[in-house]
C-alpha cells in the first residue's frame, strides 16, 4: 500500500492528498536535496533492537516530525543491514508504527517529503521479502531433496543383503596377530560404522541447518519429524555397534596383555621385544581407526602405555648384548673364512670333488655351533652356496664327460656286438653252402666261446648266436660224417660208421644234458615274457635236433647191422 487509508476525522490529510500533482512534484523537487541530506545522515544512526526499544526511543523526540524522521531512519537502517535471510518483522513493525504519524503533521509539503521516503522504504521492504520467499522456497526444495536422498541411502543400508567389499587399506589397517581371530568382524562392522557415520553426520548438519533457516513453522517441524525417524533408525544401531566393537577390541587388548606380559619374565621380553613394540603400535593405530567408545579408547590406551613402559630399556639391553654378538661373531666368520679360503683353493688345484664336498659339510655343521648374528650367517652361507655352486659345475662337466665315455663304450659294444654277429653270420653262410674250411670245428668253438665271454651282450641275442653257431655245427659234423661214410672200401667204411656212431652218441648225450638244462631255466620262477618264450624256442630247437640225432643214429646202427 503506497497511500495508508484515512478515516473522515483527517479533513488535513485528505486534502494534501488530493491537491494538484503538480504542486506535489514541485514540493518533492525542493525536498530532495534536504532528504539527501537526511538519508547521508542516516547512515551512521544505529538500528534498534527491538520494538520495545524503538518506542522508547521516540517516545524521547518531542514533535510528530522528529519521530517520523526518526521511523523512518529505522527502517533505513534495518534494510541496509539486512540480506536475504534476514527477519524483517521489525522492519514491518516500525512501518505500522509510523503510518498513523503522518495524519498528525501539520506542514503538507514537509509530510509529503517523508511521505515518499516512507513509500520507496516499503517498496524496498517488499522487494526484499520477494527475494527471501524466493530463496527460501528453494532452499526448502534443498532441504526436501537432501532428506528424501538421506532416506533412501539410510533405507538401502538397512536393507542390503550383499557384503560391501573391503579396501585394501582396510585389510592392511587390521593386519595386526592379535586381531586375527575376530578380523572378519572388525571389517565388516568398520564399513557399517563408516556409513553410520556419515548418516549420522548428514543428520546433525541438516538439523543445525534447519534451526538457522527461517520458514513457516509446519513445514520446519515436518523436516524435523523426518530427520527424527531417521535419527532413530541411525544412532540406536550405530551405538549398538560401536559397543560390540569397543568390548571385543576391549578383550583382544586385554587377550594380548595377558598372553605376552602378565606372567612374562625380562628374558622372556628381551626375545620379543621388537614385535611386541611393533604389536602395541598397531594396537594403538587400530584403535584410532576402529569406531570404539571412548572409555574403552581410553582404558586400552592405558594398558597398552604400560606394556610399553615394561620394554622400557630392554631395546637398550639387546643393542649392547648385539654388540657383544657382533664382535664375537666378526671373529668367528674371520675363522670360517679362513676355512672357506682352502676350499676355494682345493677347487683351484682340481682336487676331488667328493673331499671337497665334505669338507663343506663339515664347515656347516661347525657353523651351526658358532654365534653367528644375521648378517654374517647371510654373508657365511652366500659363499658356501657360491662355492658349491662351482662344484655342482664340475661336476656337471665330469658327468657329460662321463656321458660322452659311455656313449662311446656303448658305441664300441655295439660295434663289437655288430662284428660278432657279422662273423657269426658268414661262417654259418659258409657251413650252409658246404664249404668246409680248415678247423672248422675248432672255429665254432671259438665262436662260442667269443659268444661266451661277451660280457654287454643281451640274453636275447646271446641264444640267437648260440643256435646259429650250434646249427653251423651240425652243419659241419653233418658233412664231416657223409665224407667219412662215402668210404669206397668197405671194411674201413665199418670203421668209419661206427666211428660216427659213437661222435653221435656223445653229441646225443651232450644235447639231452642241454635239453635237461633248458628246461629247469624254463621252469624256473621269476621269468618275464619275453624270458619265458625265449627258453620255451631253445627247449623246443633241442628236442627237435635230439629226434633228428636220434632217427640219424637209427638209421646208422641199421646199416651197421647190415654190413656186418
Amino acid at each position: 500500500m503506497d497511500i495508508p487509508e484515512q478515516g473522515s476525522n483527517t479533513p488535513e490529510v485528505e486534502q494534501t492528498v488530493c491537491c494538484n500533482q503538480e504542486t506535489v512534484e514541485e514540493d518533492c523537487v525542493k525536498e530532495e536535496l534536504p532528504a539527501s541530506e537526511s538519508l547521508a545522515e542516516v547512515v551512521y544512526v544505529q538500528s534498534c533492537e527491538s520494538m520495545d526499544t524503538f518506542e522508547h526511543m521516540v517516545a524521547e523526540r518531542g514533535s510528530v516530525e522528529e519521530k517520523i524522521v526518526f521511523a523512518l531512519e529505522q527502517m533505513e537502517s534495518l534494510l541496509r543491514n539486512a540480506d536475504q535471510s534476514s527477519d524483517l518483522k521489525l522492519f514491518w513493525s516500525v512501518r505500522k508504527f509510523c503510518l498513523p504519524l503522518f495524519q498528525q503533521m501539520g506542514d503538507p509539503v514537509q509530510r509529503a517529503s517523508l511521505w515518499g521516503r516512507y513509500t520507496e522504504l516499503t517498496r524496498e521492504g517488499r522487494h526484499l521479502k520477494i527475494l527471501q520467499d524466493e530463496e527460501g522456497a528453494f532452499l526448502v526444495g534443498q532441504i526436501e531433496l537432501a532428506i528424501s536422498c538421506l532416506e533412501s541411502d539410510v533405507n538401502d543400508f538397512f536393507v542390503k543383503t550383499e557384503k560391501e567389499e573391503i579396501a585394501k587399506e582396510d585389510r592392511a589397517a587390521l593386519e595386526i596377530q592379535s586381531l586375527a581371530a575376530h578380523k572378519d568382524f572388525y571389517l565388516s562392522t568398520h564399513a557399517d560404522l563408516r556409513w553410520l557415520g556419515s548418516f549420522s553426520s548428514q543428520i546433525i548438519n541438516l538439523r543445525k541447518e534447519l534451526m538457522n533457516m527461517s520458514m513457516r513453522m509446519r513445514l520446519k517441524s515436518q523436516f524435523f519429524q523426518k530427520l527424527s525417524v531417521l535419527g532413530n533408525k541411525v544412532f540406536p544401531h550405530r551405538k549398538e555397534l560401536t559397543e560390540q566393537v569397543s568390548e571385543l577390541f576391549a578383550q583382544d587388548v586385554e587377550a594380548f596383555v595377558e598372553k605376552y606380559f602378565s606372567k612374562a619374565s625380562r628374558e622372556s621380553l628381551k626375545k620379543t621385544v621388537f614385535f611386541l613394540r611393533k604389536e602395541i603400535k598397531r594396537l594403538q593405530q587400530a584403535a584410532k581407526y576402529l569406531a570404539i567408545s571412548s572409555s574403552v579408547f581410553s582404558s586400552t590406551r592405558l594398558r597398552l602405555s604400560q606394556c610399553w613402559d615394561q620394554l622400557k630399556g630392554l631395546e637398550k639391553e639387546i643393542r649392547q648384548e648385539q654388540s657383544r654378538l657382533a664382535a664375537a661373531s666378526a671373529e668367528n666368520v674371520k675363522k670360517v673364512q679362513g676355512r672357506l679360503d682352502q676350499v676355494e683353493a682345493l677347487l683351484q688345484e682340481n682336487e676331488e670333488v667328493q673331499k671337497i664336498r665334505k669338507e663343506i659339510e663339515e664347515i656347516s655343521k661347525h657353523i651351526r655351533g658358532l654365534s653367528l648374528v644375521h648378517d654374517d650367517v647371510v654373508l657365511v652361507k652366500s659363499r658356501i652356496q657360491t662355492l658349491l655352486g662351482q662344484i655342482r659345475e664340475r661336476e656337471s662337466v665330469a658327468e657329460k664327460e662321463k656321458k660322452e665315455q659311455q656313449a662311446k663304450a656303448e658305441q664300441a659294444r655295439a660295434e663289437a656286438i655288430q662284428a660278432l654277429e657279422d662273423e657269426v653270420q658268414s661262417f654259418c653262410e659258409l657251413c650252409k653252402e658246404g664249404e668246409l674250411l680248415e678247423r672248422s670245428k675248432e672255429r665254432c668253438q671259438e665262436l662260442k666261446e667269443a659268444v661266451k665271454k661277451m660280457a654287454h651282450l643281451p640274453y636275447s641275442k646271446k641264444v640267437a648266436l648260440d643256435n646259429q653257431i650250434n646249427a653251423a655245427q651240425r652243419s659241419v659234423l653233418q658233412r664231416m660224417e657223409e665224407q667219412m661214410l662215402a668210404c669206397p672200401d668197405a671194411k674201413e667204411k665199418v670203421l668209419n660208421m661206427r666211428q660216427v656212431l659213437e661222435q653221435r652218441m656223445l653229441r646225443r648225450k651232450e644235447l639231452k644234458a642241454k635239453l635237461e638244462c633248458d628246461k629247469k631255466l624254463l621252469g624256473s620262477s621269476g621269468l618275464d615274457f619275453d624270458r619265458a618264450l625265449q627258453y620255451s624256442a631253445m627247449v623246443e630247437e633241442d628236442r627237435r635236433a635230439l629226434e633228428e640225432l636220434d632217427a640219424a643214429i637209427i638209421e646208422l646202427k641199421k646199416q651197421i647191422q647190415q654190413f656186418v
